[in-house]
């Protein structure tokens, strides 16, 4: 049976990955820390902590799914029938990846356009642009597409990012 380990990096870039995905998170929780010492402390809530928080989350999702979590680790439907050969299982599982990572091909141009559109609308708080908000969506649809490229490719390499 074929490996389902499916990305290598080098260990410097993992490690990048990592620390952005831990600094994200970091935000998150130090945003609501702030917001609940201000609530309950001082009787004095803040409307920034909090789109901070929701700000933070979105990217430390999609930050997660395309650097820091194993393709390994993901949901997937598994659809293991012992009397085929070890070549079919192959091909069925590169069909698979090949149909995700162009799903995921085909809506770049939309989701690239949709990105720049939003960066004339801003957050009602912070008044960052939401382009920046939902720009993480377009890196992890791209890594998407090289995390399953890579996965057809070498299905035997080590799957850490």
């Amino acid at each position: 049976m074929f490996s389902r380990k499916t990305w290598s990096v080098p260990g410097f870039l993992k490690r990048w990955a990592d620390l952005i995905g831990a600094g994200v998170f970091a935000v998150m929780f130090l945003s609501l820390v702030v917001q609940v010492v201000r609530r309950f402390a001082f009787g004095t809530p803040a409307a920034w902590t909090e789109e901070l928080a929701s700000i933070a989350f979105v990217w430390m999702i999609f930050w997660g799914t395309a650097f820091a979590v194993p393709l390994s680790a993901h949901v997937a439907v598994d659809f293991v029938v012992p009397h085929f050969a070890p070549r079919v299982r192959r091909a069925l599982y590169a069909l698979g990846l090949a149909a995700l990572g162009g799903c995921f091909l085909w809506a770049l141009p939309g989701t690239a356009d949709y990105v720049r559109f939003m960066m004339r609308e801003r957050t009602p708080v912070l008044d960052w642009p939401y382009g920046v908000v939902y720009g993480v969506f377009l890196a992890a649809a791209v890594m998407v597409v090289l995390r399953c490229l890579a996965a057809i490719v070498r299905p035997e390499a080590v799957d850490e990012a």
